[in-house]
């Protein structure tokens, strides 16, 4: 949790909402846990995600975290990129999509390609959203075509704490079903 300027906030919803002022972290849509105040600390709501003492991961033992690095989707994305993220050795890949963490029709295709080669490594990709709030879930207009590719909703998570979450998810496993239980319990 973050408590600054006597307020609560978990970590999991806050978010940095100015570059220069002290008031800056906020939990915009979900709102922050409680106060701090002279007389004490009250707390109004708690996290129902796993976390802390709950959590399954462990990196006491860890040197280094898995490379998983972050896209943002656009209109006639460069697919190179893609291409030379897997190449350099990604383990995973979030997608800023666009609106409900749609995918270019390009970047879907891009994606078909390399994950159903025979040959290479295959990074489990994850869809977030570049915009502020909502969630990223399964029923979207090409949710067929996700599923096909594994790729794995992030809910509510910003595509920077979605890369954290697979981060340590590819610490653990590789399957994309058990990262996808990750991402709906995280």
């Amino acid at each position: 949790m973050i408590v600054m300027n006597d307020e609560i906030n978990g970590a999991r919803d806050v978010t940095k909402t100015n570059t220069y002022r002290v008031e800056t972290f906020r939990s915009p849509e979900l709102g922050f846990l409680g106060y701090v105040d002279a007389d004490k600390v009250a707390f109004y709501r708690a996290s129902t995600r796993r976390h802390t003492a709950n959590s399954e991961f462990d990196v006491s033992a860890i040197q280094e975290l898995p490379k998983v690095d972050i896209l943002y989707s656009y209109i006639e994305p460069n697919t190179s990129l893609l291409q030379a993220l897997i190449a350099s050795g990604t383990k995973g890949i979030v997608f800023a999509g666009a609106g409900a963490g749609s995918l270019s029709a390009t970047e879907r295709s891009s994606l078909k390609a390399l994950l159903s080669s025979t040959t290479g490594p295959k990074p489990v990709v994850v869809r977030s959203s570049r915009v502020g709030n909502g969630r990223v879930i399964e029923l979207t207009a090409n949710r067929d075509e996700y599923d096909a590719l594994g790729v794995i909703p992030a809910d509510n998570l910003n595509p920077q704490k979605a890369r954290i979450l697979l981060m340590l998810a590819l610490t653990k496993t590789t399957s994309v079903s058990e990262i996808k239980r990750m991402f709906s319990e995280y």
